[in-house]
């Protein structure tokens, strides 16, 4: 397998990293870190060691590499996307839709006894 070159490697920092991973105690993480076709969490740990972590699977990068690349990262915060909540008024306007329905009527027939006779 080809080693990935920095020019493959992205790293962007910020809150994308929870896609990735869970947040643990023991780790520390920074955000997203892209090497090729794969991407995953970029973490730190107590030692300092930088981990590229998917899941529950953890694998170890290069400590003075990914110092540069944190370094000259793009900081991507994502906004909380604002929904508009419906007015009182909007709530308690309810449509309702009648469809019309096709009935289909049977002629009753009369016994013959039934029918008085002159």
């Amino acid at each position: 397998m080809k080693n990935p070159s920095s020019k493959d490697t992205q790293v962007i920092l910020g809150n994308g990293w929870r896609q990735f991973a869970f947040a643990r105690d023991d780790l520390e993480y920074l955000g997203t870190i892209r090497r090729g076709l794969e991407i995953g969490a970029l973490a730190k740990d107590a030692e300092g060691h930088f981990l590229q972590v998917n899941g529950d699977m953890r694998q170890s990068l290069n400590t003075s590499r990914m110092e540069a690349m944190v370094r000259k990262a793009v900081v991507r915060i994502q906004p909380a996307s604002v929904t508009r909540q419906p007015t009182p008024v909007e709530r308690a306007a309810v449509v309702v839709v009648v469809k019309p329905r096709r009935r289909v009527v049977f002629p009753i027939e009369v016994p013959a006894c039934a029918v008085e006779s002159p």
